[in-house]
């Protein structure tokens, strides 16, 4: 291997998880994973000068599930699907909880500089975090439909 993907060391997290609760003797429950949750930094990254300051969500024509978002989310689904087949001779349950594409539309939910103290000298922006309330409120929902039907969420 010459070169090393982003994703490398991201995939090999998440496949031995998934291969330490497949090998859990006693375990019995069902494993939800959440996909990737995107930054929406603007006009550079968060060491670079950039920002999040929108104030609406994007509509699907605005924004498209690709580059680094897409290699990241499509890292989690494989996996857990690899562990979904693997599971499945154990009895073992693996749920995906689909966030990614309603989050990727919602740049209005971070707290952009507005999370830090006043008393400091903030220099970056947080776009990675979200606000409460705001758009992560939809996940608590996603995750009670999800254990209630027993279903996933797509």
């Amino acid at each position: 291997m010459t070169e090393i993907p982003e994703t490398y060391g991201y995939r090999k997290a998440f496949r031995t998880v998934f291969r330490t609760l497949q090998s859990l003797e006693n375990y019995k429950g069902v494993t939800f994973l959440r996909t990737f949750s995107p930054a929406h930094f603007e006009n550079g990254a968060w060491n670079a000068g950039g920002s999040c300051g929108r104030t609406k969500p994007f509509s699907k024509e605005e924004m498209k599930l690709e580059g680094f978002i897409l290699d990241m989310y499509m890292t989690q689904v494989e996996e857990l699907k690899a562990a979904q087949n693997q599971a499945k001779q154990k009895g073992l349950a693996f749920r995906l909880m689909e966030t990614t594409e309603a989050m990727l539309l919602r740049p209005d939910g971070h707290p952009n500089f507005y999370g830090a103290s006043p008393h400091r000298n903030t220099t970056y922006a947080d776009c990675v975090h979200w606000c409460l309330p705001g758009p992560i409120d939809t996940w608590n929902e996603i995750l009670q439909h999800m254990l209630k039907t027993g279903q996933r969420s797509t």
